[in-house]
């Protein structure tokens, strides 16, 4: 019996190690891309391949190898200002997949200005005390929450969204070059937070 529970565990230890295994993979980045348009593209053929690096107007590297490998091309679209990439967070197998998560980096003051407007607000006196809220009676969607109005804190307290960064409009981009082509790709953007 305790060597069935050890094969179990060993085999469960596998199995979740095959549920986010990394993967060997390449990544080049820019922020002029001659396409506009925010979009993930997976290539798989040296046609798409080469179509590829022209959304970002520039020759493909001969070293794809169609059969043995996969491309994802991440195109974030234009943004208004410098200061804008893509950053590869992982390339990952997943059960039945590769995974590439990346996330867009923002100008600096941008990214402070969101988690400020982020963070936590005061929450209100306890119940029967002083100034204390009333809640809204618990109905679908209310899930306990303040009446509309009740305890919102002033907008004066959020503190001012920064101008935008002065500079020229951009267009990030990253090509991620997969050394496998027996799964399919899948790509996810983690949200700043």
């Amino acid at each position: 019996m305790p060597v069935g529970i050890l094969a179990a565990g060993l085999v469960f230890a596998m199995g979740g190690a095959l549920m986010a295994q990394s993967v060997e993979a390449r990544h080049w980045q820019g922020i002029a891309a001659t396409t506009r348009q925010p979009e993930h593209v997976v290539a798989a053929t040296m046609g798409e391949w080469r179509a590829l690096w022209s959304r970002v107007g520039q020759p493909a590297p001969d070293m794809f190898e169609p059969g043995r490998m996969n491309a994802v091309g991440i195109f974030l679209g234009r943004r208004n200002a410098e200061g804008y990439a893509v950053n590869i967070l992982s390339t990952s197998r997943r059960r039945d997949r590769i995974v590439v998560v990346f996330e867009e980096r923002m100008p600096p003051e941008i990214m402070l200005a969101q988690r400020a407007a982020q963070r936590p607000v005061a929450s209100a006196p306890p119940m029967g005390s002083a100034g204390a809220t009333a809640l809204a009676p618990a109905g679908p969607g209310s899930a306990g929450f303040a009446a509309p109005g009740a305890g919102a804190p002033a907008t004066s307290s959020l503190p001012p969204q920064p101008a935008r960064p002065a500079g020229q409009p951009t267009s990030p981009w990253a090509i991620i070059m997969i050394h496998r082509a027996d799964l399919p790709v899948s790509v996810e953007q983690r949200l700043f937070r």
